[in-house]
């Protein structure tokens, strides 16, 4: 049996040394992410990414892109996220959306139920400064129960 300590340890040494510094200006923690208006998007994945820093999904949207009715069940979301507050961004409609996922196990085990092809529902909270990065907060895959975050990160504010 051969130990993986030192191929785990040099990564680490690595990803803290080297990559850290650009993973930390890349997610933006000093920025500020809008909870006043949840973000629906909806539609086809063009291209889904399960690894680290966090998982990523782009999807592409319908022209005619809409707020859902009934509005969907927030299930854990719902400390944090209002269902009543969902929007739709014009310029989001019928363009390929890119958004990031929490660096959870919660949202990497979705790699076993999103492929490209498939059609998935995003709730996501917007960045309030450019280039507005959009962070997902509740992914629903096909006919699946919604995969969603419990409760708001520090970097989560009522409005910009």
């Amino acid at each position: 049996m051969t130990s993986r300590f030192p191929q785990a340890f040099l990564w680490n040494a690595f990803f803290l040394l080297v990559c850290m510094p650009t993973a930390w200006a890349h997610h933006g923690f000093n920025g500020r992410y809008d909870l006043s208006k949840p973000v629906w998007i909806e539609g086809v994945v063009t291209k889904a990414y399960f690894g680290q820093p966090h998982a990523e999904l782009s999807i592409r949207t319908a022209a005619s892109l809409a707020v859902p009715s009934p509005l969907p069940d927030l299930a854990e979301s719902s400390s944090f996220l209002s269902a009543g507050s969902l929007v739709v961004i014009q310029e989001l409609r019928g363009q390929v959306v890119r958004v990031e996922l929490p660096p959870t196990g919660q949202f990497f085990s979705l790699e076993r139920r999103i492929k490209v092809g498939d059609r998935v529902a995003v709730i996501a909270v917007r960045n309030c400064d450019s280039p507005f990065q959009l962070n997902g907060q509740w992914v629903k895959a096909g006919n699946g129960a919604p995969v969603a975050r419990s409760g708001s990160m520090s970097y989560m504010v009522k409005g910009c």
